[in-house]
C-alpha cells in the first residue's frame, strides 16, 4: 500500500510543480481544469465556487517575469596548466597602430577660431532666416502652405505646438476658416493683438500641465519646435491624447546629430560645432568675440530611430515622411573622423525631418 501511494502521489507532485511555475492567472486555470477533470472521472460532486473576494484584483505585468538564471557553473579544473613566465615588460607598449601622439588635435577655443575663419567664406547656413516682424510673417505663411499639402486646416480645430510669435496660429484662425490655439511654454508680447474669436494662446508645458482636453484637435502642427523640448517623448503621448480619433500631426523637427542642429549657424559657420567642441569651449569663446556666454543653443540628443520608437510605442500611424540631408563634407569629416565616427554617418547626414502621424480611428 505504501508503494502504491508513492506511485499516486509522484505525478501530482510533478503537476503541482508544473502549475507553480505558471503565471497566477494561469495556474488558477490550470489548477480549476484539473479538479474539473478529476471529479468527472472519479464521479465526486463538483464543489461549490468560493465567495467571490472584495479584495482589490491583482496587477499583473505586461510582460511576464522570467525565472532567474541559475548560477554558471564553475569552470573545469585549471591548477595543473603551465603558466606564462613574468616578464619585465608586462606593461610596456611595443607597437602602437592608432597614435594620437603629441599633435593630435586639441578641441579648445584656438582650433574653434581657426575652423571658423576657414569657413567664412563658405557657411553651412548662408542666408539666416530673418528675425524682422515682416519677415517672420511672410515665413509663417510659407509655413501654412507647406504643412496643407499634407494635411487638411481649413475648418478644422488646429493646435500649434510651440506657436512663438502666433503667427502661424492668427493666418489659420483668420484666414482658414479654424479654430486655431497656439501653446507655447514662452508667452509673447504679440499674443494679445493677435488673439481673437477664433485666434487662441496658451501659456503651459503640456507635458507638465496639458491645458486641452483629450480628443479636442482635429490637426495638431509644429515647426521646428521638437527638438528643443525636454521630454520629447512625454509631448509626443500629449499630442496623442489631444488628437481626436483619426486626427493627424505635422511635425518638422532638426536632428541632434546634423551638421547644423547647434542652431548657431549665424556665428558659426562650420559643421557639427556641438558634436566636436564642448559647450564650454563654445561658451568661451562667445565671450572672446565679446558676447554673453551663450554656448550651443539646447537641443534633446534623439535620432530619428529613437522618435519611430516613439510613435510605435504611443500608437502612432506613419502616414508620411522625409528627410532634409545637408551637403556632405568628406574632407571636413575625415579630417575629425575620429570624433565624429563615433555617430552613425546616416545620423550626421540627416538635419531634419518631416513627419505627418495619425491617430487611429
Amino acid at each position: 500500500m505504501p508503494k502504491t501511494r508513492h506511485r499516486r502521489a509522484f505525478p501530482r507532485r510533478i503537476a503541482r510543480k508544473a502549475v507553480s511555475l505558471l503565471p497566477p492567472a494561469r495556474a488558477d486555470a490550470a489548477t480549476r481544469m484539473a479538479r474539473a477533470t478529476r471529479d468527472l472521472v472519479t464521479g465526486r460532486p463538483a464543489a461549490k465556487p468560493a465567495a467571490p473576494s472584495l479584495s482589490p484584483a491583482p496587477v499583473y505585468r505586461s510582460r511576464p517575469v522570467m525565472p532567474r538564471m541559475k548560477p554558471k557553473m564553475p569552470v573545469g579544473d585549471t591548477s595543473g596548466w603551465t603558466l606564462p613566465p613574468l616578464s619585465e615588460g608586462h606593461d610596456i607598449i611595443t607597437e602602437v597602430l592608432y597614435d594620437t601622439g603629441p599633435d593630435a588635435p586639441r578641441f579648445d577655443v584656438e582650433l574653434f577660431e581657426s575652423l571658423n575663419a576657414e569657413y567664412a567664406d563658405r557657411p553651412i547656413v548662408k542666408e539666416p532666416t530673418s528675425f524682422v516682424a515682416a519677415d517672420r510673417i511672410e515665413t509663417a505663411r510659407n509655413r501654412i502652405g507647406w504643412a496643407e499639402k499634407l494635411v487638411n486646416l481649413r475648418g478644422k480645430t488646429v493646435l500649434e505646438i510651440g506657436c512663438s510669435n502666433g503667427y502661424e496660429t492668427y493666418l489659420l484662425g483668420t484666414n482658414a476658416g479654424s479654430d486655431a490655439y497656439g501653446v507655447d511654454v514662452n508667452a509673447r508680447g504679440a499674443w494679445a493683438d493677435l488673439a481673437g474669436d477664433t485666434v487662441h494662446f496658451e501659456c503651459a508645458d503640456m507635458t507638465v500641465n496639458n491645458p486641452y482636453e483629450h480628443n479636442t484637435f482635429d490637426v495638431v502642427i509644429s515647426y521646428v519646435v521638437w527638438e528643443h523640448v525636454t521630454h520629447p517623448r512625454a509631448l509626443l503621448q500629449e499630442t496623442y491624447n489631444v488628437l481626436k480619433p483619426g486626427g493627424r500631426a505635422w511635425i518638422r523637427a532638426n536632428l541632434y546629430c546634423g551638421p547644423k542642429a547647434s542652431h548657431r549657424y549665424r556665428d558659426i559657420n562650420f559643421p557639427w560645432p556641438h558634436l566636436l567642441f564642448s559647450e564650454d569651449v563654445i561658451r568661451d569663446w562667445d565671450v572672446k568675440e565679446g558676447r554673453s556666454p551663450r554656448g550651443p543653443s539646447w537641443v534633446n540628443r534623439l535620432t530619428w530611430d529613437n522618435y519611430r520608437t516613439y510613435l510605435d510605442e504611443i500608437g502612432f500611424r506613419l502616414k508620411h515622411l522625409q528627410f532634409q540631408e545637408a551637403d556632405w563634407d568628406e574632407e571636413f569629416y575625415q579630417r575629425f573622423e575620429n570624433m565624429l565616427g563615433r555617430w552613425p554617418r546616416r545620423d550626421l547626414e540627416r538635419d531634419f525631418f518631416l513627419m505627418v502621424v495619425e491617430k487611429p480611428a
